[in-house]
């Protein structure tokens, strides 16, 4: 139930707890190693203050647990024997023979005790709460330094505890209010503060559940949006890629015509060419070799198809003019 008394930021027991300004606490080792607070992450900064509300309830969580222990807790005053009473006002345990001096040798009577055993008997929560009004407020003047006074009256303009003896001396900050009427209105202060800090934490919640809301729906509206693009992706990429067959089948398709038509050009122009060098070595060769007989039975023939080869026109390269399938490629990929 007590755990909260641990440092907030390393979770380790700490004797000397630091309260921040945003009212989280610190041991001193986390104080000094951080420049934010670890659950809200605010700066320290300061003013910072000991927390002595959890130094308070650190000290009576180890009587309890010396109260629970298995031996019980010892006699404050002999130290001798066993404890049987604790006195709420003294904060100390006490023997039979020690109890006895106390109510009426120290005329103490009225002070409040309870059994060791009904304390042991109840929780530990039960117990803090009925020594939460047993710590006594001693005067801090300095003008008795080595005495401890308890305080019955509270300074307004000091903003402090004082005795009865300095109350008397101090004139100049009258009028006192009584110690006890100052802690109920405190106490009360508090409350009607944290019904205040209630709502308004209410307020905050409601907010924070919008925030968390809209962080919720821009996250769906992020989600459906990757799965659009992803599909529009996959249906953009199955389109290219028929493209691309279509492209490629296309282009595949006219250069073979373009070869074809091409290649028999070529071979026309070949055979040409074949003829013209045979007419040329037959038409030496018979000028050069052949006799009258061959030259009058063989000349009229060849002559006719000398007269025929010269007819012949050397073919004309063909002009580089972008086919109008490249152009429609073209055309289809800039539409991509």
């Amino acid at each position: 139930d007590f755990q909260f008394l641990r440092c907030e930021g390393c979770g380790q027991d700490s004797a000397q707890p630091r309260l921040l300004g945003c009212l989280h606490t610190l041991c001193p080792g986390c104080l000094g190693d951080t420049k934010h607070c670890p659950r809200c992450q605010a700066a320290p900064g300061a003013p910072t203050m000991d927390n002595l509300l959890f130094c308070s309830l650190r000290s009576r969580l180890q009587l309890w647990r010396q109260i629970c222990s298995s031996g019980g807790p010892g006699c404050s005053r002999c130290r001798a024997e066993a404890a049987l009473v604790w006195c709420s006002d003294c904060e100390e345990f006490f023997c039979g023979r020690c109890f006895e001096e106390h109510q009426w040798w120290h005329k103490k009577a009225e002070h409040r005790v309870r059994k060791v055993e009904e304390l042991r008997a109840g929780s530990a929560r039960r117990f803090m709460e009925d020594t939460k009004s047993s710590c006594s407020l001693f005067c801090s003047s300095a003008s008795h330094p080595g005495e401890s006074r308890v305080c019955s009256i509270y300074c307004p303009r000091c903003e402090r505890a004082l005795c009865c003896p300095c109350a008397l001396l101090d004139t100049r900050h009258a009028p006192f209010r009584d110690l006890r009427v100052e802690s109920r209105r405190r106490r009360a202060e508090l409350r009607e503060l944290r019904r205040d800090l209630r709502r308004h934490r209410g307020t905050f919640g409601a907010a924070l559940e919008r925030l968390r809301g809209e962080a919720a729906r821009r996250e769906q509206q992020r989600q459906r949006l990757r799965e659009r693009v992803l599909a529009s992706a996959e249906r953009l990429q199955e389109v290219v890629r028929r493209e691309a067959e279509e492209l490629r089948e296309l282009l595949e398709e006219r250069p073979e015509r373009d070869r074809s038509g091409l290649a028999e050009e070529l071979r026309g122009a070949e055979g040409a060419l074949q003829r013209l060098e045979a007419a040329e070595r037959l038409a030496w060769r018979l000028g050069r070799y052949g006799g009258e007989q061959e030259l009058m039975d063989m000349q009229p023939f060849v002559k006719a198809a000398l007269l025929r080869l010269r007819r012949l026109r050397p073919p004309r390269a063909p002009e580089l003019r972008e086919p109008a399938d490249f152009a429609l490629c073209r055309a289809r990929l800039r539409a991509l």
